[in-house]
């Protein structure tokens, strides 16, 4: 009797271990081998754990240099529009320089035109005139030269400063005014017309005085308009 259940005992754990259903039981009792690990009935490779691990680094690394590349990516934008802005300043306070310098120009040459049309257009001259025996031909010469300095200042001011195209219109008929008179004063002799001669030159003088004023008044606004175009370029230059 003892003898048949020993033999069953072995038929059963013979059976056990051949059982594929029983597989765990005796993965739990199979040792480790050189060339893998035991699990659930199969060897894994160690390279199998390798290669994962080397994935799953890269992976990390990829990650960390996506971010990294994103923040660089960032900060060369955020250095890419200072130097835009930059550079936008740079030319803006480049024009602002260019344009002071033009305006500076013209300002010089109106004020320059119009202290030759004030002497011109003075007492002074007409005594000079008056007292040299000038020629018609000469005067007249010279009443076209005092044309063109105020049709230089009248295209000045009207391109530039509309603000005194006035001042230079009234000017230009006063100086018409100026010339014709003198002419008159020239012509005509003192000793055999003196009341003629006397009214043409209170009509000289009256339209010198009130040119002499206008360029005054003309001359202060270009000084202003300066010291106003040096506080701009000051700014710019900081």
């Amino acid at each position: 009797m003892r003898l048949f259940h020993f033999c069953k005992h072995q038929e059963f754990n013979k059976a056990r271990h051949n059982c594929p259903q029983a597989g765990w039981t005796s993965a739990l009792r199979a040792p480790a081998f050189a060339g893998g690990v035991k699990f659930q009935g199969e060897n894994v490779p160690k390279e199998i754990f390798l290669f994962m691990g080397a994935v799953i680094g890269a992976l990390a690394a990829y990650i960390t240099a996506k971010a990294t590349g994103n923040k660089q990516l960032e900060i060369a934008k955020l250095n890419a529009q200072k130097e835009i802005t930059l550079q936008e300043n740079m030319l803006h306070d480049e024009r602002i320089k260019s344009e002071v310098s033009l305006e500076r120009e013209k300002l010089e040459s109106l004020h320059i035109i119009l202290s030759k049309i004030a002497l011109e257009n003075s007492q002074t001259m007409s005594h000079i005139q008056s007292d040299s025996n000038t020629e018609i031909e000469s005067f007249r010469e010279r009443y076209l030269d005092n044309c063109s300095r105020l049709h230089q200042a009248r295209a000045i001011v009207d391109i530039y400063y509309p603000d005194m195209s006035e001042s230079v219109r009234e000017i230009y008929g006063k100086a018409n005014v100026f010339w014709g008179h003198q002419e008159a004063v020239i012509r005509i002799n003192i000793k055999e017309n003196p009341k003629g001669w006397n009214s043409n030159l209170s009509e000289v003088l009256k339209a010198g005085d009130e040119i002499a004023g206008n360029v005054k008044q003309l001359q202060y606004n270009i000084s202003s308009c300066s010291k106003e175009l040096n506080k701009v370029l000051h700014r710019t230059s900081r």
